[in-house]
């Protein structure tokens, strides 16, 4: 038996009882939105920083998306709790629909001459040598942690409407969207965790590693060199107002950042803050995009 298998047993061992901590019916929805407002690369307020930031975002999610659901199926068979057997399946439909929409507007922003392609090949890349070298316990707290992180992300684009008045109107109903549905599916992930593996020290050591390094350094990489292949000189000015998106009032990192140092407390779950009332306001509002309702 290989050491990993070994891990696993043990690991599984040691986890909780499956339990669905979910609170909202995680919903796949089909949308439509149309981009006839991308009309710019600079397409945030004219600012080549924030506009980049989101492209290499959006460049990240089919891939990332599909390692999610790789990472969390992989433990389907070990669950036997009918509710979060099923929330799997809502979560992996709603992830596959994020992907196929990110994948329309990352063709748009190829058009507008970001190099969509070669930052997708250096994902794959990144990606095939953590699912060849890493185990399925450590793949899974990675997506637990980027779960927690993107659902805070969420959180923040429905509640600050200063800070996402700056992207055209199709962009910001596309991740308004894609809000709504993390929200929805944001404890999935940590549940199978809990079952399945229950290791709180490895989920710990991933948090960190992607919050303080991973996160931060790629996407700031990834922005370089979007914006260095537009053949763009970024000046001051913009770098300010990439800051204050980032860290002043409403800002990204500012306004939500005690959502995001919850995931260090004993006992976390994602549904200790509870933002269920946020998600039915937005289904109302973004209810005309929607296609199967």
């Amino acid at each position: 038996m290989s050491a990993v298998t070994n891990m696993h047993k043990n690991s599984v061992q040691a986890a909780v009882p499956a339990i669905s901590g979910s609170k909202l019916n995680i919903e796949p929805r089909r949308v439509g939105f149309e981009y006839s407002d991308l009309t710019s690369p600079f397409y945030y307020a004219g600012n080549s920083c924030v506009s980049a930031l989101w492209v290499a975002m959006s460049a990240s999610f089919p891939l990332g998306e599909a390692e999610f659901i790789k990472s969390t199926c992989f433990y389907e068979s070990q669950i036997n709790d009918e509710k979060l057997l099923n929330d799997v399946r809502m979560f992996s439909q709603q992830e596959a629909h994020h992907s196929l929409q990110h994948k329309q507007i990352n063709r748009l922003f190829a058009e507008l001459g970001y190099p969509i392609a070669d930052l997708e090949s250096v994902f794959k890349k990144k990606l095939k040598k953590r699912a060849d070298c890493w185990s399925p316990e450590r793949r899974l707290a990675h997506t637990v942690v980027v779960e927690h992180v993107t659902a805070v992300m969420a959180h923040f684009a429905l509640t600050q409407e200063q800070s996402m008045s700056g992207f055209p109107a199709s962009i910001k109903a596309l991740f308004q969207w894609h809000a709504i549905e993390e929200i929805e599916h944001k404890s999935v992930t940590f549940d199978v965790y809990q079952h399945c593996v229950g290791d709180r020290a490895l989920l710990m050591r991933q948090y960190y590693y992607f919050v303080f390094f991973e996160f931060p350094f790629q996407m700031t990489m990834a922005s370089r060199f979007l914006i260095k292949r537009q053949g763009h000189k970024v000046t001051w000015a913009e770098r300010k107002v990439l800051w204050n998106y980032l860290f002043g009032k409403g800002g990204l990192v500012s306004s939500v950042k005690s959502l995001y140092w919850m995931f260090r407390k004993p006992g976390f779950h994602p549904w200790d803050h509870d933002d269920s009332a946020l998600v039915e306001q937005w289904k109302t509002k973004l209810a005309p995009y929607f296609k199967n309702h």
